[in-house]
């Protein structure tokens, strides 16, 4: 019997599958997510939601993500949940390096340079430090990722009805863990369909109009299925929709244009929720894409294919900043919203340049002026690519060190809080605890951090100021985690002690009387 050898060999047939340009990109998303992300892999860094969520994975059925529920599901009768930040970490960047690889392969990479520059970009990208801050969930997010690549990959290849019955259930179970991830794979729909047209690939506009039309009907195929096992699964489980972001809530076709306006204004602001926070990332965006609108043009013109070709492939290329930003089309609530951890789609304004210049190099120039100044503006546009990556990978580092600083801060001022609890006269350990008023909080003893302004360059969620937390009534699991204080004993209040004349007439915390015990509870003022 054999056993190794036949597991050397499937690596080695694996390996030799996998062409030298996805190796260096898998690599170097490797590499690049270690240095963006080893702050946060290698240090417990614990907040908000992941202080909720240390053994288990939030919102699962309730909010959509049915996979993530299955997952939640086997995991519990197995293995066990557990926030672990090192596996989860790993593991996430090992999914968005495969899935870095699968781009490549999709559009046929050539040069190892754009190959591994775009593992690169991937994995750097703020919207990965975003998920990183709900390191519970890290890793499955990540699968979702590679399931809506693979879903557009699988289609693009090769247009089969059994392939487009792949593609659907690959975009429904990619939306199971996380909905947002369709915009990866409506980007790419739009992006092949516009080389497809530089590669000659289209004889006629019906023959484009065909294809977007299938890419199109294949992406309503998986959100069909995806929320018919959304009705299915809240239904077993006899659970109704989270009202979180208004998800319990209809649409209203009447307030869809605006979220169209919307949609587009996010995209041409350059932005992107707060991830292009700094001025030079909006102003550097903005140059990327106006040179890219350039080699567009560049590209069409050089073409030897019908005019009306041209045309239509223009018409898709105007909704491709749609694609992107299709999160903003999810929901008409007043509740709802769009932050930084939804718009992974955003990064083909980097990969899509990346992917022209190899189309570029295909091509003579038209003349010899025209050509010289699409070659100097697109060496300018690596140039400012490489600049905004090197940015993003320092800028995920900062916001890991302010997240620590805020998690640093929180703790010192709730052991503060706690030990006054504990020091009211009258106190006694099997008493209630009564917390008041907390989303009120205010506090003229909270620190400044020096040169704090420079903190709120990052905003991308959740890596919020301290005095955030400390202000945020959910912070409750953050007093269990970190400082073990709070059982049952402690309670919210939901304003009903707060309209007590005792307690009214009490000061708010850290002011002096702010904790006083009243008919045998511990009232804790924190605000009005």
């Amino acid at each position: 019997m054999n056993f190794t050898n036949k597991i050397e060999s499937k690596i080695l047939s694996i390996k030799n599958n996998l062409s030298s340009q996805q190796i260096y990109g898998f690599v170097a998303a490797l590499i690049a997510g270690i240095v963006a992300h080893g702050y946060i892999i290698f240090n417990r860094i614990s907040y908000h939601d992941n202080t909720a969520c240390l053994f288990n994975l939030g919102g699962t059925y309730e909010s959509g993500r049915w996979m993530l529920g299955f997952v939640y599901d086997l995991q519990m009768m197995t293995t066990k949940l557990f926030s672990v930040p090192v596996f989860n970490g790993l593991l996430s960047i090992v999914f968005i390096a495969i899935a870095a690889m699968l781009v490549i392969d999709l559009f046929k990479v050539n040069s190892k340079f754009i190959a591994g520059l775009i593992g690169v970009i991937m994995v750097v990208y703020p919207v990965v430090a975003s998920i990183f801050s709900f390191m519970f969930t890290s890793w499955e997010y990540q699968l979702g990722l590679i399931l809506s690549v693979l879903s557009a990959k699988v289609l693009i290849e090769k247009r089969t009805v059994g392939r487009f019955i792949c593609a659907a259930i690959l975009l429904a179970v990619c939306l199971g863990f996380y909905q947002a991830f369709m915009s990866v794979t409506i980007a790419l729909f739009l992006i092949t369909l516009f080389f497809d047209v530089l590669d000659d690939k289209f004889g006629k506009v019906i023959d484009y109009i065909k294809t977007g039309l299938i890419y199109l009907a294949n992406l309503a195929v998986g959100l069909v299925l995806w929320a018919i096992m959304r009705k299915v699964t809240m239904a077993v489980k006899h659970i109704s929709a989270v009202d979180y972001k208004g998800m319990d809530e209809g649409f209203s076709l009447s307030k869809a244009p605006q979220l169209f306006v919307d949609a587009f204004k996010a995209f041409f602001t350059f932005g992107q929720e707060g991830i292009n926070a700094v001025l030079y990332q909006r102003a550097f965006t903005a140059l990327i894409v106006v040179i890219a609108v350039v080699q567009i043009i560049y590209l069409l013109v050089k073409k030897q294919t019908a005019i009306s070709i041209k045309l239509v492939s223009i018409i898709g290329l105007i909704l491709l900043p749609l694609g992107m930003n299709v999160v903003y089309l999810l929901s008409t609530s007043s509740e709802y919203n769009v932050d930084s951890v939804m718009v992974y789609g955003d990064i083909f304004i980097y990969i899509m340049p990346l992917l022209m210049v190899e189309k570029l190099e295909g091509m003579d120039g038209l003349s010899g002026l025209i050509s010289a100044i699409v070659n100097k503006l697109t060496w300018i546009q690596l140039a400012l690519i490489l600049v905004m990556t090197i940015g993003y990978t320092y800028m995920d580092n900062a916001a890991y060190m302010k997240g620590e600083i805020a998690q640093e801060q929180a703790i010192a001022y709730f052991n503060q809080l706690i030990t006054s609890i504990k020091s009211c006269e009258g106190f006694e350990d099997d008493m209630e605890i009564v917390l008041v008023g907390w989303s009120n909080l205010e506090d003229g003893t909270f620190a400044k951090v020096d040169n704090s302004d420079q903190l709120e360059a990052i905003k991308i969620t959740k890596f919020p100021r301290y005095t955030d937390l400390v202000k945020y009534e959910g912070s409750i699991y953050f007093l269990r985690e970190h400082l073990g204080f709070g059982n049952e004993n402690v309670i919210i209040d939901d304003g009903t002690v707060a309209a007590e004349s005792a307690v009214k007439a009490m000061p708010t915390y850290p002011n002096d009387g702010a904790i006083e015990v009243i008919d045998g509870r511990v009232i804790v003022k924190l605000g009005d």
